[in-house]
């Protein structure tokens, strides 16, 4: 007979049937919270063992610490309050030499992506610094942000955009701006971009890094199913499997929260195989294992906003509801418009005729460039050309900067 435990639910009852295809990491929750029993000193080694398994707030705040030690300008870290939670935040003040601080001009905030953080801005901070405040925050329920709010996953699209967006609107009104230039990469320029289109009055500009999401998929991209039929049986099988737990909720965090202290291992294997490029072409001026240990602890977080990944795309990164053509749509029907700047790396994966697209309905006050030396993580592939390309998008800079970047749009 299966055991249970006093004072719980038997992991293994009839009663939990419905835990028994739940993820890995909810069962060995469960399992663990379980365990404590009432017995001498077991409770207390339970939680150290569901420290070392699922990580700690206080390991990914180390984690962050060193991956900020590199900036010269003088950084705040703080965890802004807001109705349901907080934000964590990382800020820093205009060093203008004028003295004025960044007056008069909207300071930037940066909205990272998938799998990222607000330190991974790293290498952005002091360049964006240099006329105007920047800050840059953890998304709403997760990295160091609170997560008293449940994340709505299974609740669609719609849903899944408002809670990030009513999430950056209620830090905004916390650190009082009035006026911001949102500055969002991948996801984030997915979340910056949903932003403008419901509070436009308050942002200075939009620029979009690399965005996800912007155009919905014409025929014959993708993976065809002759191209699937024509995968051996293992091939085959791998590839509905991950499509199945793509559109289950699986993320890529699970992986590494799966494994543990050992999910350092695939962060350590990522920064390798993710920035060999970068690397070779002497642009990469990140710490590699200080990123892999910020990326492990980010996701050994628990469980949070991360599930939006199959709220708003589909399976091969497809959007749900294509963002540029709704952006167009909002910014076309206003009498003042924020200009609009879309950054892509000439090695990116994602296509940067969506830009092109986009930049062509609306028109003037619209610009795509092309970072050098880069792919999809651009300003962390080459941060020296990427803040370059951002001071353009900010009003200062040429319109092609060889070496750095080229205006492929105007």
């Amino acid at each position: 007979k299966p055991p249970t435990f006093r004072g719980t639910t038997s992991f293994f009852s009839a009663s939990s049937k419905e835990r028994l295809i739940e993820a890995p990491w909810q069962r060995a929750h469960a399992m663990l919270d379980a365990c404590k029993v009432p017995l001498p000193g077991l409770g207390l080694w339970t939680d150290r063992l569901k420290t070392l398994v699922f990580g700690s707030g206080d390991a990914l705040r180390r984690a962050e610490q060193r991956m900020l030690e590199g900036i010269k300008t003088k950084v705040h870290v703080s965890d802004v309050a807001i109705p349901k939670g907080s934000i964590h935040t990382v800020s820093t003040v205009s060093t203008s030499v004028d003295g004025r601080a960044g007056a008069g001009l909207a300071p930037v905030v940066l909205i990272h992506g998938y799998f990222m953080g607000s330190a991974s801005w790293s290498h952005s901070f002091d360049a964006l610094s240099s006329k105007r405040h920047v800050y840059a925050i953890d998304w709403p329920s997760w990295g160091l942000s609170c997560r008293n709010q449940n994340f709505p996953s299974g609740q669609g699209t719609e849903i899944c955009e408002q809670f990030f967006v009513e999430g950056i609107e209620s830090w905004r009104r916390a650190v009082g701006l009035e006026k911001m230039v949102l500055l969002g990469h991948s996801f984030g320029g997915y979340f910056a971009a949903c932003y403008t289109m419901k509070y436009p009055q308050h942002v200075d500009s939009l620029i979009l890094a690399s965005p996800v999401g912007m155009l919905e998929r014409n025929p014959g991209e993708g993976i065809s199913e002759e191209r699937i039929q024509s995968l051996t049986w293992w091939q085959r099988w791998l590839f509905f499997r991950v499509k199945r737990m793509w559109e289950t909720g699986w993320t890529p965090m699970d992986f590494v929260r799966g494994l543990g202290p050992f999910g350092s291992w695939l962060t350590e294997w990522y920064m390798d195989r993710r920035f060999r490029l970068a690397r070779a072409n002497g642009t990469m001026e990140l710490d590699a294992g200080a990123t892999a240990e910020y990326l492990h602890r980010l996701a050994q977080r628990p469980r949070g906003s991360e599930q939006c990944l199959g709220d708003l795309l589909q399976f091969g990164a497809w959007p749900k509801s294509p963002v540029a053509p709704r952006l167009a749509q909002t910014l076309n029907a206003l009498e003042r418009a924020p200009p609009v700047t879309l950054l892509y790396g000439d090695a990116d994966w994602m296509d940067a005729r969506a830009g092109a697209w986009l930049a062509h309905q609306l028109g003037r006050r619209t610009e795509v460039m092309m970072v050098e030396n880069a792919g999809h993580q651009l300003f962390m592939d080459n941060p020296r050309a990427f803040n370059a390309a951002v001071g353009r998008a900010l009003g200062a800079g040429a319109a092609n900067v060889p070496g750095l970047y080229q205006q492929l749009l105007r």
